[in-house]
């Protein structure tokens, strides 16, 4: 694989744009306005609730009342779709899962709805790889204001497309790779948690804690 060419150069490979494979579509406007949000209601997806390995965040979520729920029908979200971060750090991609089906999500975000579904587990880690990073990072002007990719330059983006077998042993390696990633890191949210509870103690005089006397130290 080279910078001019996406496409290795083992056999079955194929290159295609982004946009043959799917539909690209930005979130409704009017749902960025904290103004027409509500506290319950129909979760509304934003760029902090894109994960960093693939996986949609619950936390923090937004939500459109119900009652507006006709005005953006046409924007609800299916098992299978890609979320993609369209403002401040374009790119990040997310999959639907059956948790966020018929969500809503703001025009922060580009809904990508495959032709080929079952290309959709591989071309998340796709859009999250170094080639299509570098991609877009190049493609995404740079000025005044908050960056931002357009649907039309999106669609634009090389896709390497290698055969079925290729294609789920690259997903299931990178998807163990998250796995073990995502336990670190609880290990060491739940250690900074212990940390913290054990410090408000310690500095309130409760050495016992450790098994030892404030009077020992």
């Amino acid at each position: 694989m080279t910078p001019s060419s996406p496409v290795p150069s083992a056999a079955g490979w194929a290159s295609t744009l982004l946009g043959d494979l799917c539909e690209i579509h930005s979130g409704p406007g009017h749902l960025a306005a904290p103004a027409n949000r509500a506290e319950r209601g129909i979760p509304l997806l934003r760029p902090m609730n894109i994960g960093h390995r693939g996986e949609i965040v619950h936390h923090d979520l937004a939500h459109v009342p119900e009652e507006d729920s006709t005005k953006v029908s046409g924007y609800r979200l299916a098992v299978g779709d890609i979320l993609c971060v369209r403002t401040g750090s374009p790119g990040r991609a997310a999959r639907v899962s059956e948790a966020e089906a018929q969500w809503l999500f703001t025009s922060n975000l580009l809904r990508l709805r495959l032709r080929t579904p079952e290309l959709g587990r591989y071309l998340v880690h796709y859009l999250n790889s170094p080639q299509a990073r570098t991609w877009i990072g190049r493609e995404t002007p740079r000025g005044v204001g908050i960056p931002s990719i357009s649907v039309a330059v999106l669609a634009q983006l090389p896709v390497a497309v290698p055969p079925p077998d290729e294609a789920e042993h690259i997903c299931t390696v990178l998807d163990t790779l998250a796995e073990k990633a995502s336990v670190h890191e609880e290990i060491a949210r739940t250690t900074m948690e212990i940390r913290e509870r054990l410090s408000a103690l310690l500095f309130a005089g409760f050495d016992h804690a450790l098994g030892r006397t404030a009077g020992t130290m």
